[in-house]
């Protein structure tokens, strides 16, 4: 080591580097670690799960999955977003009152609309209409409840929790399958372990970070305070609410629309292909993108929230978006014998994906900004184009007639292309907001609230 090297004030900014980054480190070390488990036990009982259930099981599920993932996040109207821009943990309470009532009232309306339309589902998943139609609230209920319990913690930093909860729910649920296929369970013991696990999620983190005095406002809120809060905020269901159901569209229908025009066998294979691909993405991108939302949330400044972007940007190249595009170019080659013969076609699907799934994982981080700097008009830009960038390139591969699998590769091709554009958009509108913040701060002006 050269002397220079010891040099005083080099050792002072060493410590202060690791003073403002060695926290943040061991925040997200933990919150993706505790995932990474929870998710990989669900990796590891694949082989048995692939064995104890049939494709078309897991094509019924995959719907249930896609719905849910769907209306469940988007049930509260996107008003657990606006916990992320909350002055106190006083100014949060009635948002997420807001928030649980309305997952509550829209749960119900989506269980008259199910019990109205399940039976009209598109040729070979008419006969999943009855499952569905009973478990399937139930199921955006509980997401609905899962968004909003996540962004409670997060707006509480409460990591550890939050990491042990991301832990359990795949446990549990894993743990579960299992047990109802040694049982010789069907589709419907899929959904069921989806359910239980959920509940004991949400449960866990509103115990852990709830106190006492606070049970009765979050859940005996007074409509008087409810309809001000909603008026405060109406921001989020006008404008997040609608880039989300774009996204979620995204991320969870194509599933469904595959099913519909292919069988429910490819949508089976291509949700077993969305896990596989897309785990990095909820293990280590969702997990920075808390991070990073906690710490511009909690009073950052702008060259610490331009450092920190930066850092994480380069994470997600180096440690998410190179391994999935990895593990794509692979997957042909082990899937058969992971997964057994007839799950064989998964492999092909995990390589179209995987350009798919790499482009999300550099963008999820970045999705909350557009709240917190209310810029939500640039987002919805962005998520709307992939959306149909990635639906149009799914028509057109049904219309030409060019096969299943070309098909995936189209529309994998165009969400990439569609989730980097919007990535671009919103990075610049995200610069453009901090050097704003920045000529205010020099020139004496106090930065806009971002709530």
């Amino acid at each position: 080591m050269r002397a220079s090297e010891f040099h005083p004030m080099r050792l002072i900014a060493r410590r202060d580097l690791f003073a403002r980054f060695g926290p943040l480190a061991r925040k997200a070390a933990g919150l993706s670690g505790m995932t990474a488990a929870g998710q990989l036990t669900f990796v590891l009982a694949l082989p048995l799960l692939s064995r104890q259930f049939t494709p078309a099981d897991f094509g019924l599920f995959t719907i249930y999955l896609s719905i849910v993932n769907i209306c469940g996040p988007i049930a509260g109207l996107k008003f657990d977003s606006a916990l992320y821009g909350a002055a106190s943990r006083e100014h949060a309470r009635p948002i997420l009152a807001l928030a649980m009532v309305t997952i509550l009232v829209l749960s119900l309306c989506a269980a008259a609309a199910l019990n109205q339309f399940g039976a009209r589902l598109p040729g070979a998943l008419a006969p999943a209409s009855a499952t569905l139609g009973l478990l399937t609230p139930l199921g955006v209920l509980l997401a609905g409840l899962w968004a909003a319990t996540s962004a409670w913690a997060v707006r509480c930093n409460a990591m550890k929790t939050l990491a042990l909860a991301r832990f359990m729910q795949p446990t549990t649920m894993t743990a579960l399958q299992l047990a109802a296929g040694l049982a010789g369970g069907s589709a419907v013991s899929l959904i069921v372990a989806h359910l239980i696990s959920h509940v004991l999620y949400s449960s866990f983190i509103l115990l852990r970070t709830l106190r006492a005095s606070e049970v009765r406002e979050v859940f005996c809120p007074p409509l008087s305070q409810l309809r001000r809060k909603a008026e405060e905020n109406r921001r989020f269901p006008l404008y997040v609410m609608p880039a989300h159901v774009a996204s979620q569209m995204v991320s969870n229908a194509p599933p469904i629309l595959l099913g519909s025009l292919f069988g429910a066998e490819i949508a089976g294979l291509v949700g077993m292909a969305y896990r596989l691909v897309l785990a990095p993405v909820a293990v280590i991108s969702l997990s920075l993108g808390h991070i990073f939302t906690s710490e511009v949330c909690g009073g950052a400044g702008t060259r610490a929230v331009k450092a920190l972007a930066r850092k994480i940007l380069l994470v997600s190249v180096v440690f998410v978006c190179l391994p999935i595009l990895a593990f794509g170019a692979l997957a042909p080659s082990f899937a058969g014998l992971l997964l057994g013969a007839k799950w064989a076609a998964t492999g092909q699907i995990c390589f179209a994906f995987s350009i798919f799934a790499a482009a999300q994982a550099l963008a999820a981080p970045f999705v909350e900004i557009t709240s917190i700097y209310r810029f939500q008009i640039m987002r919805f830009t962005a998520e709307l184009s992939t959306c149909a960038l990635v639906f149009g390139a799914i028509f057109f591969g049904a219309r030409m007639d060019i096969g299943a699998l070309a098909t995936i590769w189209l529309m994998s091709a165009a969400g990439a292309a569609g989730t980097l554009a919007g990535l671009a958009f919103v990075w610049a509108g995200f610069k453009s907001r901090l050097a704003k913040r920045e000529a205010e701060a020099l020139d004496g002006v106090a930065p806009a609230a971002t709530s």
